[in-house]
């Protein structure tokens, strides 16, 4: 899938150092403190944090937006993390992502368009390994998402900032 702004590519990403992410683009840069990631934080807190889980929590925090190609490269980066390899071409939630980003270009109203949470509720079916999130797999799903984004930014309580938490909750829980 191809990026709407090919000029963009991220050169920095540090979950470590309050997910601080530097792009080669003027105005690309997603700077925040650890407080900025509280809602899908608070979303993973009581659950396992692995790669699924995080695409739970985004479902959980901004589920009821439309799913975009932004969100199609973030759930295809934590899939294909997740089950160590390549993904289906037909089955999985890339592809039912990706269906859903196709079908939604046709719809005028965002009401009847398909959601994120739509996408991510068939997860435990549709994908069947997944592991712990490594500081790796967040900044990969970042860099994704950057990628992706018309704006050069992660979206709030998405798919990038609901796994940089996963990834802070496994490392060090009492930094959130």
């Amino acid at each position: 899938m191809g990026s709407s702004k090919d000029s963009a590519s991220v050169t920095n990403i540090s979950v470590e150092e309050h997910f601080s992410v530097s792009q080669s683009s003027p105005g690309g840069q997603f700077v925040g403190p650890t407080e900025e990631i509280s809602t899908a934080a608070e979303a993973l807190i009581g659950r396992s944090t692995t790669l699924t889980e995080a695409l739970k929590a985004a479902s959980m925090n901004v589920g009821h937006k439309p799913v975009e190609t932004t969100d199609v490269a973030a759930i295809k980066e934590v899939e294909t993390r997740a089950i160590g390899g390549d993904i289906e071409s037909e089955g999985g939630v890339t592809a039912v992502a990706s269906k859903a980003v196709a079908r939604n270009q046709k719809i005028g109203k965002d009401n009847e368009k398909t959601n994120l949470g739509d996408v991510i509720a068939e997860i435990d079916v549709k994908v069947t390994r997944d592991r712990e999130v490594t500081s790796e797999d967040a900044e990969a799903v970042i860099r994704a998402e950057l990628n992706h984004s018309p704006f050069n930014n992660i979206i709030p309580g998405g798919v990038a900032e609901s796994v940089a938490a996963a990834y802070k909750l496994n490392h060090d829980p009492s930094s959130l």
